[in-house]
């Protein structure tokens, strides 16, 4: 498939700039949020949007996800509701997870999504899903999301081998939130390239401006259908910038970012501090793309956005409300047959 041949849909365009708003809308409510409410340590998927977005969107509901201790963005993307993360995130009973997961580990058996704060076990995860396709004979494909700096775990190289000497239908999207410009991680890493790392197992492996939505789009979707047809791996990497004001060990806010203002798109004040950021930020990206488009006027989009913020402050009330899970739960969420714990 020739990627300049492929476009954004423009039915698409109005339905992936909502599915971000609702992303971005969702993790500044936990930034505002914040310790102790949100138990444990979080990571927001702020500035990745487009990547979860365009690669979710392009699934069919079998398809299973499996993906990081930055799920938030993807299980929104994925179909789960403000409501069900959120009240994870507050481990109360009316979460994704029934409040026991929490932050790291919001899941879905509805929505076949999975997330695992084990760094790189997703990986080995969705291989094991896309071996399960192969030998029942099904045609879904598994989806691995992963970190840069996962791909120096073990268990990355040795997923990628398994799936490239057993053909499996299995794509892995390693999303590089510290990468634009591109630098080689040459304290991290030997590779020039994350690519390379697949690359050497044969399998295929694309690269792309993870801020750009309808470049996102298109690698994605060529990526898609070959793993969707040929049964084969597929690698993508997603390159975005770090987050302005984000540091190892400390919870996210957004001091050095604001909140997010989609007038920006079309009225850019002079001498904006945070020029370099919004330029990156693939969300006003996103209704750059749509205003241009003429998939909807200015006063369109902020109704949308007023309607996301709504449902999210609606969200975050009911998460708060809720109760904590009872103890007479604790086995209630358990999928494995047998229990193996004493009662």
């Amino acid at each position: 498939m020739a990627l300049d041949a492929v476009s954004l849909p423009r039915e698409r365009l109005l339905p992936l700039l909502e599915s971000m708003l609702l992303m971005r809308r969702l993790e500044e409510a936990v930034c505002d949020i914040g310790a102790p409410e949100v138990v444990g340590t979080y990571h927001v998927y702020i500035g990745q949007e487009a990547t979860g977005a365009c690669v979710c969107s392009l699934l069919r509901p079998h398809d299973p996800i499996f993906s990081t201790h930055r799920n938030h963005g993807h299980m929104v993307a994925r179909g789960l509701s403000p409501d069900e993360v959120l009240a994870e995130l507050l481990v109360k009973a009316t979460g994704a997870s029934g409040g026991k997961g929490g932050t790291q580990h919001v899941m879905s058996k509805e929505r076949r999504a999975v997330a695992t704060s084990i760094v790189g076990g997703s990986t080995m995860l969705a291989t094991g899903a896309a071996l399960a396709a192969q030998v029942l004979g099904d045609d879904f494909i598994a989806v691995a999301f992963l970190g840069e700096r996962s791909t120096n775990e073990g268990v990355v190289p040795e997923a990628l081998n398994l799936a490239a000497l057993w053909e499996l239908p299995v794509l892995y999207v390693c999303e590089n939130n510290n990468a634009v410009p591109y630098e080689s991680q040459r304290y991290s890493t030997a590779l020039e390239q994350i690519t390379d790392l697949a690359s050497a197992y044969r399998v295929t492996a694309r690269a792309v401006d993870g801020t750009d939505p309808e470049a996102v789009y298109a690698v994605a979707e060529d990526l898609v259908a070959r793993v969707r047809t040929d049964r084969k791996p597929a690698f993508l990497e997603a390159r975005t910038p770090a987050l302005p004001g984000r540091s190892h060990g400390e919870h996210p806010t957004l001091e050095h970012i604001g909140r997010t203002d989609l007038r920006l798109v079309w009225a850019v004040p002079g001498g904006d501090p945070l020029d370099a950021w919004h330029r990156a930020d693939p969300v006003l990206r996103m209704a750059g793309v749509v205003l241009r488009e003429e998939a909807a006027t200015h006063e369109e989009l902020l109704a949308l956005d007023s309607d996301v913020q709504r449902r999210i402050a609606a969200a975050v009330s009911a998460a708060r409300a809720a109760p904590f899970p009872a103890s007479e739960d604790a086995f209630s969420h358990v999928l494995a047959e047998g229990n193996l714990w004493p009662r």
